[in-house]
């Protein structure tokens, strides 16, 4: 008779087992979901602004832009040199071919350092005329200066890095 308690103890052990290493496979799949979730959230909302967003040696972007004073087009500028530049063509190029050009610096103040224009929060310089946050347009209305990306106002737009296919307006008016 005391063969028969051992046996329903070593039942009840054997039993137990299966249940605790099915509680660790559970578990263990759960963690693994959760990491690659928030991997993947992870690199979908910060990998699109870290430095990784920017461009890396090979690669080619174009971001079209365009200069507006008052409502007016101002024609392109002329063509310039350097891994960020224009061809006059109203197109920022960013084809970096070292690291100084690669990920976070290759921003619209590496862009801009290149052409003729100069753009700060208060002032765009461009064809020979400096326009100022407080200037009045010809309709007499004040202007002021913004930088949109994808229709969006920018506030520290010389900070900013240009995607493949960004639309960037440098825009002086009300």
């Amino acid at each position: 008779m005391a063969s028969r308690p051992r046996r329903q103890e070593r039942r009840a052990r054997t039993r137990q087992a299966p249940r605790s290493s099915t509680g660790l496979v559970a578990l263990l799949v759960a963690g693994a979901a959760i990491l690659l979730v928030g991997g993947l959230l992870y690199r979908a909302v910060v990998g699109t602004t870290g430095a990784s967003a920017g461009p890396r040696i090979g690669d080619h972007w174009h971001a079209p832009f365009r200069i507006m004073v008052c409502g007016e087009r101002v024609p392109p500028l002329p063509a310039t040199p350097g891994d960020i530049h224009s061809h006059g063509d109203d197109v920022i190029h960013i084809h970096p071919s070292t690291s100084a050009t690669t990920g976070r610096n290759a921003t619209l103040a590496a862009f801009l350092a290149t052409t003729t224009m100069r753009v700060t929060p208060t002032e765009l310089s461009v064809g020979g005329r400096t326009y100022r946050t407080g200037d009045a347009c010809p309709d007499g209305r004040p202007g002021r200066v913004s930088v949109l990306v994808n229709g969006r106002a920018l506030e520290n737009f010389l900070e900013y890095v240009p995607r493949d296919g960004d639309r960037v307006e440098f825009v002086f008016g009300p």
